[in-house]
């Protein structure tokens, strides 16, 4: 079983629940996020929190009370997060980590030799043909991308097959931080200092078995999953 399934199956039924209803407003686009705690071997979500489109903001110490009073939950393990629509609208990009997701964890696991997990919820139309080909419609299912950093080793091992260009070593959250640039056609596009491309940087870790996808809303209202890696679903 690849790491990310691991991760993957900690996850209670209860905090299953939790995601599909924290992402159920995804039309609101307003981005969510909660702690992900580990309780009796099983992880389970803390309170939610709601921020705008694209950004969010919590006070962890005051976050982290509140669960444990409101919750009982104590052993504070990742942090989850969802991306609704923006503009009405599905963007293949928010349907992986952020640079401002990603980058922080990339250079903490790095310095540290850590292991980090994170998880991101979002939607994705798709095709339901339950009730037959003339019935078919297109609905919006709910799927969770997990990613691990399981170490320095594998994850620069990652960077330099990915961005065969830049320096592992050099990445800092200042310069690997994404921000919109003309694309000299009218239109705009993501860049960092450090000349990183996270969404590549993210399918080299799941060719490692380290990020893969979750359909929480599949065959029997979610019940049965449908876990393929990254490169497989893409």
């Amino acid at each position: 079983m690849s790491l990310w399934e691991k991760e993957w199956n900690k996850f209670s039924m209860e905090a299953i629940e939790d995601m599909k209803k924290y992402s159920d407003k995804t039309h609101e686009e307003r981005e969510w996020m909660c702690y992900v705690y580990e309780k009796n071997g099983k992880y389970y979500l803390g309170g939610v929190s709601y921020g705008d489109e694209s950004a969010i903001s919590v006070n962890p110490e005051t976050k982290h009370a509140a669960d444990a009073v409101t919750k009982g939950l104590h052993n504070r393990m990742w942090t989850i997060h969802g991306h609704p629509l923006k503009n009405n609208r599905i963007y293949t990009g928010r349907q992986y980590f952020s640079s401002t997701d990603i980058c922080r964890e990339y250079v903490k696991s790095r310095d540290n030799n850590e292991y980090i997990a994170q998880f991101l919820v979002y939607p994705h139309q798709q095709l339901d043909k339950s009730g037959g080909e003339t019935k078919s419609q297109r609905v919006l299912h709910n799927r969770v991308r997990t990613l691990v950093f399981p170490d320095a080793q594998t994850i620069v091992s990652a960077m330099k097959e990915s961005n065969p260009n830049v320096d592992p070593w050099a990445i800092t959250p200042e310069s690997g931080q994404n921000r919109q640039v003309s694309d000299g056609n009218g239109g705009s596009t993501l860049q960092n200092d450090a000349g990183v491309d996270w969404f590549e940087f993210q399918e080299a870790m799941g060719r490692r078995g380290c990020m893969g996808i979750v359909d929480i809303e599949g065959p029997e209202g979610g019940k049965t999953f449908r876990a393929d890696t990254v490169s497989r679903l893409n």
